[in-house]
């Protein structure tokens, strides 16, 4: 095995396995440096030199100059001539495999070795392994060593570890700049308009897996900032109506930020479980939870219903009234079931609030009351129960609801012939006299959030396809306006709600374009912050483009295909296939927990299609997810990949693989007894026994109430266990991951084990791994890396004939013929 070298006399290529070697001109090597400011102590020496050179080192790799001390200094080509201070080296590297070596640096005084910023030895030799992608590898020394010849030296553990080296100051996206990059979190706009509050967070290089947050108030107007919080970020945020005082909570305490002289009071201590702040004229209201506290002594625990597997269930929440001026709090409900606050009418002397008492009796299986209280004397009025209720808002002369299509025993089904699904969210207004009428029932798009102007006009955040995006609806005309965001995904928004035309600060993303935040007013964008510019300047992405079929029902299937980083049409790639089969669908965000983008920067051709089930495409649509579980959307996924196979030439059709989660990973599993089209399956947190989720997962029963209506074991065995996987383990030939938290209440881990259990016992091709204390969505960082880690580990074993990932983290699973 011959080294590379990267030698400045004489700068040149060696590799194991490449018929020849390549010269490399000395613009693919970048120095900076000599820096020779006097200092009392060497860059390496001195009892803080580890953070001296880490700041350093994050600042040049963001930099191509910087001043020191008044004095200029720039990346340039390397100096071949000794010069005495410290020095910086740094080069490219492309890996287009999981590549594992040796790192070895000559003639420098007390090397550091640095990996996109971040430091991986302090020596003269790093051992190496890296996933497929672009990297920046720098160097920083006290100086160099008259009498040794400089030079860089790459050992590959095999003849197929052989990277590129290249001057390119563009990257494929990688995994830290999608999970760390800063993002808007939240936006709240005053009434008026005039201000904004907004949160921002990051993960910094060497934090401990930790986010750094900041939260800004803003003149809409100048974009200055006003005021900043940066450790104590203000929580449940609540403009007064004069757009003068911003209450919220802090530090176990509520308080008070004037913003005309920007003073800060505090109205209320020891205020631990406090959320929801609104305001009620010149008064606040809020929510108080009180935890429930088991015996301590207690080894056993008595269920008192379905809902105490909920761990929070018994947890009593009720609604309270602060005076601003004087201080004093009192509480305004007091029931046996928590109360949740949704709206107050100061003219009316009003407040509108929920509670959800345990009823099992009609799908979706549980009730939520909806009830007016009067403010004067604390009397209660009881509006009505509900099945299928998600919210509610005052209007001058009555209220908006937001409820699925059988609200109202079905006022909002367009086709009495179809099933509905009940997360399709519609709009409804009633009356103060009691009459309710559906205003969204000839509307495809599902209705999610929804902020209302000063004419009662509203602005809807809505499910359109796979789209998210934002509507007015005109209550004059009854009538619904799209806005031009100029974006696929609207993520969050807020609106100044005291006037009547839309002013909104909203944040979201397209499919290959990171976040953006914007203000709008009179259908006109002022940027407020762009994580493009920001974080991913000198990213290359792969492109997008639609795909599109018609099923053998006729029915229009919504698809996109994501392209590989520097796409060749010559070339036969390895595709993946996404879905998720369930209600939802498949949005089109930049990121989020399944990175298309990073996936494409793999090197992956990738599909991503909305089977029957999904919302925001109709009633009839959406309809086809309710007692199915997977009859369509199986169907669908098998038509739709074959479709896009024979339209799609660069796709090697024996090297496709498949994943999904939750809903999506039952779907992974149902299609291996179904197909043999695909080469390998993923399926995380997946339910293989309709019986046990629905009994055991903390949301079992309730989702099938929607899913599976009127449905259960006793009655619809079919369905229970035909369309269970586990039932069906003999017909699955795919070779299949289990990925699981072992903390996840929603899909049990049981759900994976039962699958796990059947494949073993059958002989087939099975893995399972647990991720420690994750529930059902790996949210962690250094756990979302190694789920990532996992699952492109897995698929480049099967799909590209590259073990080498896989067995480097599981070497225990290594194959005899396969190196580690």
């Amino acid at each position: 095995m011959k080294a590379l070298s990267l030698v400045c006399a004489s700068i040149a290529l060696a590799f194991s396995g490449f018929s020849h070697s390549a010269e490399i001109d000395h613009s693919h090597i970048q120095q900076f440096g000599p820096v020779a400011i006097p200092t009392s102590q060497s860059l390496s020496a001195g009892s803080h030199s580890d953070a001296l050179r880490a700041n350093l080192a994050s600042s040049l790799s963001a930099n191509s100059d910087i001043d020191i001390f008044g004095k200029s200094y720039q990346w340039q080509a390397v100096d071949t001539k000794t010069a005495a201070g410290w020095v910086g080296y740094k080069v490219q590297l492309s890996a287009e495999r999981f590549t594992r070596g040796t790192l070895t640096v000559s003639g420098l005084n007390e090397p550091q070795i640095y990996l996109n910023g971040v430091l991986l030895e302090a020596s003269a030799k790093a051992e190496i392994a890296l996933q497929s992608g672009d990297y920046q590898f720098m160097i920083l020394a006290d100086g160099s060593d008259d009498e040794s010849e400089f030079s860089i030296d790459w050992q590959g553990k095999s003849d197929v570890d052989n990277p590129s080296f290249t001057a390119t100051k563009t990257h494929r996206v990688s995994p830290e700049q999608l999970f760390d990059s800063e993002v808007v979190t939240s936006l709240n706009l005053s009434p008026n308009g005039k201000y904004l509050l907004q949160s921002k967070s990051h993960y910094p290089a060497n934090n401990d897996n930790k986010p750094v947050s900041v939260t800004e108030l803003i003149s809409t107007s100048s974009k200055d900032v006003l005021y900043r919080w940066q450790h104590s970020a203000p929580a449940s945020a609540a403009w007064a109506n004069n757009s003068k005082q911003l209450a919220f909570v802090a530090d176990n305490q509520i308080q008070l930020l004037t913003v005309d002289g920007i003073n800060l009071d505090i109205l209320a201590n020891d205020m631990e479980n406090v959320s929801g702040l609104q305001w009620y004229g010149d008064n606040l209201l809020f929510s108080w939870e009180k935890p429930y506290k088991a015996d301590e002594k207690a080894t056993n625990k008595r269920f008192q219903a379905l809902q105490d597997r909920w761990s929070y269930w018994r947890n009593n929440s009720q609604i309270y009234q602060l005076d601003v001026k004087s201080g004093f709090i009192r509480q305004l409900t007091n029931d046996k079931l928590s109360s949740y606050l949704l709206d107050s009418h100061a003219d009316k002397e009003t407040l509108l609030l929920t509670r959800s008492p345990v009823d099992y009796k009609e799908p979706a299986h549980g009730l939520t009351q909806l009830v007016e209280l009067n403010i004067k004397d604390l009397s209660e009025k009881l509006i009505g129960e509900y099945r299928t209720f998600n919210s509610a808002t005052y209007t001058d002369d009555g209220m908006y609801i937001m409820a699925g299509p059988d609200f109202m025993n079905g006022l909002g089904v367009q086709d009495t012939s179809v099933v509905v699904n009940n997360y399709d969210g519609q709009l409804y207004w009633r009356s103060n006299e009691g009459k309710v009428t559906a205003l969204s029932k000839d509307f495809d798009p599902a209705i999610g959030g929804a902020a209302k102007l000063s004419n009662d006009d509203l602005v809807l955040r809505v499910g359109e396809g796979d789209r998210g995006q934002l509507y007015l609806f005109d209550i004059s005309k009854k009538r619904f306006n799209k806005i031009n965001a100029g974006m696929d995904m609207v993520n969050r928004f807020s609106v100044a709600s005291d006037l009547s035309k839309p002013v909104i600060a909203y944040a979201g993303t397209s499919a290959t374009v990171p976040q953006k935040a914007y203000l709008m007013k009179s259908g006109k964008k002022s940027l407020l912050f762009d994580s493009q510019a920001a974080s991913y300047a000198d990213t290359r992405l792969g492109d997008i483009q639609d795909f599109d079929f018609t099923n053998k029902h006729g029915h229009y299937i919504d698809g996109r295909v994501y392209l590989p980083v520097d796409f060749d049409a010559n070339k036969q790639y390895p595709a993946l296939v996404y879905y998720y089969g369930g209600t939802s669908p498949v949005t089109r965000n930049f990121t989020g927990r399944w990175p298309f983008n990073l996936w494409a920067a793999k090197g992956y051709v990738v599909y991503v299609l909305q089977p029957n089930g999904a919302t925001g495409y109709g009633q009839a649509f959406s309809g086809r997810h309710v007692n199915a579980w997977g009859d369509y959307s199986a169907d669908d996924i098998i038509e739709g990949t074959q479709a896009f196979l024979k339209a799609h030439n660069f796709v090697d059709p024996k090297r496709v693989g498949n994943m999904g989660a939750s809903y999506g990973g039952f779907m992974t599993m149902y299609l291996a007894t179904k197909t043999d089209i695909f080469a390998a399956s993923m399926a995380h947190a997946g339910i293989s026994n309709l019986s046990a989720y629905w009994g055991h997962g903390w949301w079992g029963y309730g989702y099938s109430g929607v899913a599976s209506k009127g449905s259960f074991p006793w009655n619809n065995r079919d369905l229970y266990v035909e369309h269970s996987p586990l039932y069906n383990a003999d017909k699955i030939n795919t070779p299949m991951l289990l990925l699981h938290g072992n903390a996840d209440t929603n899909v049990p881990v049981g759900e994976s084990h039962y699958m796990y259990t059947a494949l073993k016992m059958l002989d087939k091709p099975v893995e399972l791994i647990e991720f420690n204390g994750q529930d059902h969505h790996i949210n962690g960082r250094q756990a979302r890396f190694d789920w990532w880690d996992a699952t492109l580990a897995w698929f480049d074993l099967h799909l590209k004939d590259e073990p080498q990932w896989w067995n480097k983290l599981y070497p225990e699973t290594a194959s005899s013929e396969a190196e580690e």
